[in-house]
């Protein structure tokens, strides 16, 4: 059975009683405006409902999408609508191999095409990235030495708001920036140079705030390690 679900906003939650303070009220407003409007754990087989651009993409017995092409300059999946604007997107990616110091496997959010988006890459240099990616021209806008290896589990979140996007991984955040690149766009899946796998792909609605718990995991997540920034 597909697992992907489409869901609209919750019901707003309305304070009610004497004592309940405007602070209350506003955070009760924001919770109530997160919805979470796609996932897919692949546990159903296929990519219905994804789009591929590039690569060797299966789903394995456990559940798991692998692009196992490590030579492709590019491949991509895609999922979700050109007109989302402020949400979050989460999924769980697990590098395989890395071609070079500079190969990525990734999450990206706001694609306007297959080759403009907001990306977070893990790169074969151990460092993860947060990247303004418009064609040939990669902008960084913030990164961490995090001694990204293969094999691993890591928890890869970007969060969009307005002109603002934030980088996570394994719930620390890594950069925050604000970057004009795109307004809206769809999610994506991706690989360069590199193979990996991908699971538990969420999207929330809220935008911004503090990343969610994962979804259950097939494997424990490992811990995060010290961060660097540029």
């Amino acid at each position: 059975m597909q697992k992907r679900r489409l869901s609209g906003r919750r019901p707003l939650l309305l304070a009610v009683g004497a004592g309940v303070t405007a602070a209350a009220l506003a955070a009760g407003m924001t919770s109530a405006f997160a919805a979470t409007v796609f996932s897919d754990d692949f546990n159903d087989g296929n990519t219905s409902g994804w789009s591929k651009s590039g690569g060797t993409w299966t789903v394995d017995g456990s559940g798991v999408l692998n692009q196992s092409n490590a030579g492709s300059e590019l491949a991509r999946q895609f999922a979700g609508q050109t007109s989302w604007t402020d949400y979050s997107v989460q999924a769980r990616v697990r590098p395989t191999s890395f071609g070079s110091s500079s190969a990525l496997v990734g999450l990206a959010a706001r694609s306007t095409s297959s080759t403009k988006m907001y990306r977070l890459a893990l790169l074969g240099s151990g460092r993860a990235e947060l990247q303004a990616v418009n064609g040939s021209s990669v902008t960084a806008i913030g990164s961490a030495a995090l001694g990204i290896g293969t094999g691993t589990w890591y928890t890869l979140r970007i969060e969009t708001s307005g002109s603002t996007v934030r980088g996570f991984v394994n719930g620390t955040q890594i950069a925050s920036g604000s970057n004009s690149l795109a307004g809206a766009g769809r999610i994506g899946l991706v690989t360069a140079y590199a193979s990996g796998g991908f699971d538990d792909v969420l999207v929330d609605s809220s935008g911004g705030g503090t990343p969610t718990t994962p979804p259950p995991t097939k494997e424990p997540e490992p811990g995060i390690v010290a961060s660097t920034f540029w």
